[in-house]
């Protein structure tokens, strides 16, 4: 298996941890698709990561290949049937990415750590205050107050993961305003695989942490 991506992509991210939890070997080939816009538009015709090569097979689109893993690879199952994953895989791939990973992360890591560039302070400023709130808080509601949101792990936990670790390198803290939703992702972490996978990347990626930012408020 060959999986082609950045680490630093939530999507790609998602895919990695993915594998882990199969137990499967891949190898991952990076592909920064905002720099290598022709290669990665020959991997993907949207010039996207990730992108999956198995036994002479391209799978594009993460729930596509987390849909793929589960079919080939079934035990562990990443959907063990309960329809809430589906659609937390779903909002955590749409709604919470475009403001954690399109705003906060491409703001604060990727334009003001990795290039160098401008971070734009009144789009960071809009999200924390006027979009990310409602979204949290809906999130809050969501998650269960013990276990996961089935009764076995599944890409929900995955997904939602994947999405809010770059939250976390943005410097977004979710304490004291959504204590819920914080302790799900804590106990995300204390799975030994994903400990391990938190080392991995705190080892690689921590000089482009941000400084935490504190939420403003949170919705009633």
């Amino acid at each position: 298996m060959i999986l082609h991506g950045t680490s630093i992509s939530p999507s790609v991210r998602k895919i990695m941890l993915a594998l882990n939890y199969k137990g499967l070997r891949y190898e991952l080939q990076p592909l920064n698709p905002y720099i290598e816009k022709e290669l990665a538009h020959k991997r993907h015709p949207m010039g996207k990561v990730p992108v999956l090569e198995h036994d002479k097979l391209t799978i594009i689109d993460s729930t596509v290949i987390a849909h793929y893993l589960d079919d080939v690879y079934p035990i562990p199952p990443l959907y063990p049937g309960n329809a809430q994953i589906r659609w937390l895989e779903s909002y955590a791939a749409t709604r919470v990415s475009a403001l954690i990973g399109g705003v906060l992360f491409y703001q604060k890591v990727l334009r003001q750590k990795i290039q160098n560039k401008t971070c734009d302070e009144e789009a960071v400023e809009q999200c924390l205050t006027h979009h990310l709130p409602d979204v949290l808080h809906y999130l809050n509601q969501q998650i269960p107050h013990q276990g996961y949101v089935s009764d076995h792990f599944s890409i929900a936990e995955i997904s939602l993961w994947s999405v809010f670790r770059s939250g976390w390198m943005s410097g977004l803290r979710l304490q004291p305003h959504y204590p819920q939703l914080h302790a799900y992702l804590q106990r995300i972490e204390l799975e030994p695989w994903i400990a391990n996978f938190i080392a991995e990347e705190d080892h690689q990626l921590q000089d482009f942490y941000c400084e935490p930012m504190i939420l403003p408020h949170s919705p009633t």
